[in-house]
């Protein structure tokens, strides 16, 4: 009986180790992660997003949109950070006020851009999505 058991311990220990190679394996990103987003002046990979109805605030990060350009989304959270929230986003859209469009690389940019008045981030999010966050 001893015997067998040793057997089931080492297979589930095997089990267990084969499943935590696949998660870190996943943490990057796949050909299909084609998105792109930035947060703390590094770039991202995600995938398309998922609408997702709104919810409680402190269950969503920020995402900052550019919409009427090709400039790149901008986050305040990543997934190493204690308040990532797994891609769960409010969007903001951000309008640039009499200046060129520009691309932010994080966060303090697009805020530090809204104080100056070279950009307006809308008073409420414009979305709710979800997209995780994949290393290059």
């Amino acid at each position: 009986m001893y015997g067998k058991l040793g057997v089931v311990v080492a297979l589930v220990v095997a089990l267990f180790g084969a499943t935590v190679l696949a998660n870190v394996a996943s943490a990057r990103a796949s050909d299909r992660a084609a998105g792109r987003i930035y947060g703390d002046d590094v770039l991202w990979a995600t995938f398309v997003p998922t609408t997702l109805h709104p919810g409680p605030e402190q269950s969503f990060n920020k995402l900052y949109s550019f919409p009427g350009t090709d400039l790149i989304s901008v986050t305040n959270s990543l997934p190493r950070d204690s308040d990532y929230r797994g891609g769960r986003w409010q969007v903001y859209a951000v309008t640039f006020e009499g200046t060129s469009a520009t691309q932010f690389t994080n966060d303090a940019q697009v805020l530090a851009a809204a104080a100056a008045g070279q950009v307006s981030i809308s008073a409420s999010p414009v979305a709710y999505v979800l997209c995780p966050l994949f290393t290059l």
